[in-house]
């Protein structure tokens, strides 16, 4: 039964009309892993004498055993957004005369086939020979990488787990950020010591090698948690009306006092919400509103500010910037109904304008949080939401109806190139190189201020003349729309 389903999967790739274009994206992302395992093997060997070196005050174990805790910590915010749960399509095989708890064990055993499932081995098993088994000995060494590798694995079902729950429970998403927020505060403002807590444990482990049996013990049920999950919640006749009792299912009934509009921004937002790969791009976007204290916390950027016009314009405008690149591309599975509809085109378009818009406003209003850091970061983001709305978000727009490609909604958005193509690299343009086209001239003569009152004032003068710059986005749609419904078709 194992090797059915294997070969099927393994059938299911070679006939897939994209086969060729996953490969190649395979073949990079396969390097790229390597790589990245090669300098993590090359950071475990060195682990040792760098602490020696580095920190020769401090004991290179009891350094490493209280740097554990939060390095699961970041292994499970990486895992959060970037693993790609390789999940098995079980829902034709429901009907069959297999055992469902055969497909479920496949699935969950196949996750295991993950990259991030060895980082910790050749972060920490390096270590654990050359240091721990010279002073404690093998069985202590042994004792202390089965732990941490039992606690990677608890991590993975931890965070499949998770994954799926927050489809379920959408609050969920805060409540892990309020926890990483609290575990940071408690040790910034020394109330509690987590990582004298790591130190201690493991310390205990290396006196005490039988604690890695409770531990794979909790791995095994974490496994077993995601199994009852999955064993509980696909039945053929309820996967359909499930998947939609899942989602938010608001109706926005406040957007349809502004008309039609409103009612197009309201089904965008359904959209959003009730599809994995939108709903993950949201969420991405409201991190990404902490991009800014990597810069305005940073000493070595206050010599350098002219970088802050960048953060401005990303921060603001983050969400037009991920979503808004694929902006034809979310409704390629029904871009021929799109075509049929009673909507002119031009509502089509402005709903969209209006939508980035709101995003934006909400982005610059959280984004006041900065005024902590000084009243000119406060200025520059004001300048640079203003060029985001008023000509930013067009050029977006008008870049992205450049040959679209197809997007399943229901797959994550880590390492899925769906929908890429020479478009999303030219977004890039008007956020990194346009707003100091204008900036950065009078900024070399000394005109820093004019150059930042010249940058909002475009963006102004963008915003005025609007209603010109949506004709245009129409235009260019209608005159390619065909074009574009018969590339999703083909695809």
């Amino acid at each position: 039964m194992i090797q059915e389903l294997i070969s099927q999967i393994w059938k299911q790739e070679l006939r897939s009309p994209v086969w060729a274009k996953n490969l190649i994206a395979n073949i990079f992302l396969g390097l790229a892993a390597l790589m990245m395992l090669s300098y993590v093997l090359i950071l475990g060997l060195a682990s040792d004498k760098l602490v020696s070196e580095f920190l020769p005050e401090r004991d290179p174990i009891e350094f490493i055993n209280g740097l554990i805790f939060y390095y699961f910590l970041f292994e499970f915010f990486i895992r959060f957004f970037l693993q790609n749960v390789p999940i098995l399509e079980i829902q034709p095989y429901l009907h069959l005369p297999i055992k469902k708890s055969k497909i479920i064990h496949f699935m969950l055993r196949k996750s295991q086939l993950s990259v991030f499932n060895l980082l910790a081995i050749l972060l920490f098993l390096p270590f654990s020979i050359l240091r721990i088994a010279s002073d404690h000995g093998a069985l202590s060494a042994l004792g202390w990488i089965g732990t941490v590798f039992a606690l990677s694995m608890s991590n993975h079902f931890l965070t499949m787990y998770v994954k799926k729950k927050l489809n379920d429970v959408p609050n969920l998403f805060i409540g892990l950020l309020g926890f990483f927020a609290a575990v940071i505060g408690l040790e910034y403002f020394e109330i509690l010591s987590f990582s004298s807590l790591s130190s201690a444990a493991f310390g205990f482990v290396i006196s005490q090698s039988w604690v890695v049996f409770p531990v794979v013990v909790l791995a095994l049920g974490f496994y077993r948690l995601n199994f009852s999950f999955l064993f509980n919640n696909t039945y053929p006749e309820e996967l359909a009306t499930k998947k939609a009792q899942g989602k938010i299912t608001g109706d926005f009934a406040f957007l349809k006092r502004f008309g039609r509009i409103g009612e197009l921004i309201g089904l965008e937002l359904k959209l959003i919400l009730r599809h994995k790969r939108p709903r993950n791009t949201l969420i991405m976007s409201a991190v990404l509103l902490l991009y800014g204290l990597i810069f305005y916390t940073n000493d070595a950027y206050q010599e350098m500010q002219f970088i802050f016009v960048f953060a401005g314009v990303f921060i603001t405008g983050i969400f037009f910037i991920n979503y808004g690149q694929f902006l034809l591309s979310w409704e390629s599975g029904y871009f021929d109904f799109i075509l049929t509809r009673k909507v002119q085109f031009r509502e089509y378009i402005e709903a969209k304008y209006w939508l980035f818009f709101a995003a934006s406003t909400i982005a610059f209003v959280v984004s006041l949080a900065y005024g902590y850091f000084g009243w000119k970061i406060l200025l520059i983001n004001l300048v640079a939401y203003l060029f985001n709305i008023g000509f930013n978000v067009f050029a977006v727009m008008r870049i992205a109806m450049y040959s679209p490609k197809k997007i399943d909604l229901n797959k994550g958005a880590a390492f899925n190139y769906e929908g890429v193509g020479a478009a999303q690299f030219l977004i890039m343009i008007p956020i990194m190189i346009l707003p100091y086209v204008l900036y950065a001239p009078l900024l070399l003569l000394g005109y820093e201020d004019l150059g930042l009152a010249l940058t909002g004032l475009v963006g102004l003068v963008g915003f005025a003349f609007r209603n010109k710059l949506l004709n245009g986005l129409t235009k260019a749609f209608v005159a390619n729309r065909y074009k574009t419904a018969a590339s999703f078709r083909a695809q």
